[in-house]
């Protein structure tokens, strides 16, 4: 009893004044009577416009794919060079922003969403930013690159490491002794016009925080199997070092014993482009190169013995090219990240040097050919994995031609044909009682199921979508079934079904029962506890990103007494109309104080719906109603904010089931 009383009083506190608490003629504080709450409709997400932009990307204006959290998803690396994307949490929200870096849309969040993480794996934008509220929108704004150099950076005297140590040659030209900036920029036919294209593209392969597939790592030089002229055309890095990056040749067969022996010569003496994402405005200090500049490769076929005799911008029919970057080779760095490093990375095997000097095998650089014939895309892209190791492969990337385009051969190589980006998204968890039109235990873990999103899309639209539902176990007496209702777009798709065994990461089609928009999964969720139901609805021509689908999940049966001929008992979330096939005769009855005719469904008058959902709820964040110690145990004494939250009508305490 003292529990209650006690349990009273402190509900008290949080109830409005007009319902406030009463006493009786003992003078004990005993409760008022809850305030009507049948308007209240429980929902936890809410249509929120986000707004992001990249302002700032070295010049470049393209699309730039990102994702939205609730919570920080990387974590700095102990040097404090890199970001980790952390494991173990999901997106609310993925999409693309338009081809200047800005998206602008109305999305739909969850409600307790007063700030929010954008990350992108693109190496080329800023990987993180914090979104903040601000009238209702959601705004993030990349960091402004300071261009002023401080007075350490501007003096001069500085140099390549990789040309006083390391014997590169500098023959193609000359650069500025503060920042490395050269004076050889190549603008003719072979610099990538389109270079701005291919930083989509390289984010199909390079994401900044997860490591690079194996199949494009590559300790192999390329290969030239005709005569031709060749230029690379830097797309950019994403390192806190100021390396120097070369290029070698030499005949098939003969590859050098040894990097010293390469005859190396010079590309970039600073490839710092003052695009890191760590920290922008310290990295924009030490800038030595524009993101698509370019330079075109010479032949010197007298290089072993130190002429440049017979220099051609064609290379022999038969040669291999090789390319190598010295981490931290030019002299003026940025603050924090100072010292020199033997660590050299080579595209040939054996060539490569770790920071002890001694000679390994590994492969530090990824390479594979892009093409897109709608664009007249036909090019090698080049990644390399500079001293840190975080395998991302996105420290510095640039692309190359030749003329002929196909003289180099025997690379990986990607088409694209638009078959777009998948992404995966959290939507939240279902929880339902299944007394329904009666009152529960409010427990509300009867039915309990996981809702994840997927979309595949490019920057014209989605192209397919699917909805993956998750059961969990469950205390239920009762066999309840799970269905969804089809909306939007979907509802009118080509639909795939398929199921995952628990444990399981393989999909096996599946074949659910239709009911018009209406899908049967399962008549007892009990015997496929664990099982994930995946509905995937795919279109001919890409639908509008706002225009993105919705699945209303339910829980129903047909054999419980009383039904009506051809009906059958459903539950769903407050406010949301049932199927054609309800029972009618249940609603007012029990504890629902539903109105058919006015549009008010699976109501009560207090403060327990017989269901809800919540938006960005994970596994983690409900596993107290998951939990078998706490049977019948109602939410609000799990969870201490949700009163607050259900009395103030959702206006207080949003993020209630964040709590424990």
């Amino acid at each position: 009893m003292k529990k209650h009383l006690l349990r009273y009083a402190l509900l008290c506190l949080i109830v409005p004044a007009t319902a406030g608490c009463v006493k009786d003629a003992a003078d004990r504080i005993v409760p008022a009577p809850e305030p009507d709450l049948i308007g209240f409709d429980y929902a936890t997400s809410s249509p929120t416009r986000l707004s992001v932009g990249y302002r700032d990307m070295g010049g470049v204006r393209t699309n730039v794919y990102f994702e939205l959290y609730d919570v920080n998803p990387v974590e700095v690396a102990a040097d404090g060079s890199c970001y980790r994307l952390r494991e173990g949490i999901e997106p609310l929200f993925a999409g693309y922003t338009d081809e200047n870096g800005w998206f602008d849309g109305v999305v739909r969040l969850p409600a307790y969403l007063e700030k929010a993480y954008i990350y992108t794996p693109a190496f080329y934008a800023q990987t993180l930013m914090e979104a903040t509220l601000d009238g209702g929108t959601l705004i993030a704004r990349d960091e402004v690159s300071e261009i002023t150099a401080d007075a350490a950076t501007r003096a001069s005297g500085y140099y390549s490491e990789a040309v006083l140590k390391d014997g590169w040659k500098t023959w193609l030209g000359t650069y500025d002794d503060t920042y490395g900036r050269i004076d050889y920029a190549y603008a003719g036919p072979l610099r990538n016009e389109n270079y701005q294209l291919l930083y989509k593209a390289s984010t199909e392969v390079f994401n900044t925080s997860r490591p690079c597939p194996q199949e494009y790592r590559s300790s192999k030089d390329l290969y030239l199997n005709e005569s031709a002229e060749v230029a690379v055309t830097m797309l950019g890095s994403n390192t806190c070092w100021n390396c120097s990056m070369g290029y070698y040749y030499y005949r098939e067969g003969e590859q050098p014993a040894s990097l010293a022996q390469a005859n190396v010569i010079m590309l970039f003496p600073n490839t710092q482009d003052g695009q890191w994402s760590n920290n922008k405005n310290l990295s924009s200090k030490y800038i030595g190169v524009k993101r698509g500049t370019a330079v075109q490769l010479i032949y010197y076929p007298r290089i072993a013995e130190g002429s440049r005799e017979g220099a051609t911008t064609a290379f022999p029919a038969g040669y291999r090219i090789g390319f190598v970057l010295a981490t931290n080779a030019w002299t003026n760095r940025l603050t924090g990240f100072g010292g020199s490093k033997k660590y050299r990375a080579a595209t040939s095997e054996g060539l490569s040097i770790n920071d002890q000097g001694v000679p390994y095998q590994k492969p530090r650089t990824a390479v594979y050919r892009y093409t897109n014939e709608k664009q007249g895309i036909n090019t090698v892209l080049f990644s390399f994995e500079d001293y840190t190791t975080d395998q991302n492969f996105s420290d510095v990337v640039f692309t190359m031609n030749s003329n002929p385009v196909d003289a180099v051969v025997d690379v990986p190589v990607v088409d694209d044909n638009d078959q777009g980006k998948t992404s995966h998204t959290l939507k939240g968890i279902y929880a339902f009682e299944d007394l329904w039109p009666s009152r529960g235990d409010y427990d509300m873990n009867d039915v309990m199921v996981r809702l994840d999103y997927e979309k595949r899309f490019t920057v014209k639209g989605i192209l397919e979508e699917s909805f993956l539902l998750k059961t969990f176990r469950n205390q239920a007496a009762n066999d309840n079934g799970l269905a969804l209702t089809l909306t939007g777009k979907a509802a009118g798709a080509k639909i795939t079904c398929s199921t995952c065994a628990p444990g399981s990461d393989e999909f096996v089609a599946a074949d659910f029962a239709r009911e018009g928009d209406v899908l049967l999964l399962t008549d007892n969720v009990k015997t496929s506890t664990g099982t994930i139901y995946k509905i995937t609805a795919q279109y001919d021509t890409p639908i509008a990103t706002d225009s993105g689908s919705e699945v209303r999940p339910f829980i129903y049966r047909t054999d419980r007494a009383g039904l009506q001929p051809g009906t059958r008992w459903e539950v769903h979330i407050p406010y949301e109309a049932p199927t054609e096939r309800i029972d009618w005769s249940l609603f007012g009855t029990g504890d629902d104080r539903s109105v058919p005719t006015e549009g008010r469904y699976y109501v009560r008058e207090n403060k327990y719906p017989f269901a809800f959902f919540l938006a960005g709820a994970t596994d983690s964040d409900l596993s107290p109603l998951l939990d078998p110690a706490n049977e019948k145990t109602p939410v609000d004494e799990l969870f201490p904010a949700y009163s607050e939250w259900v009395l103030s009508g959702g206006s207080s305490q949003a993020d209630w089931y964040k709590k424990k």
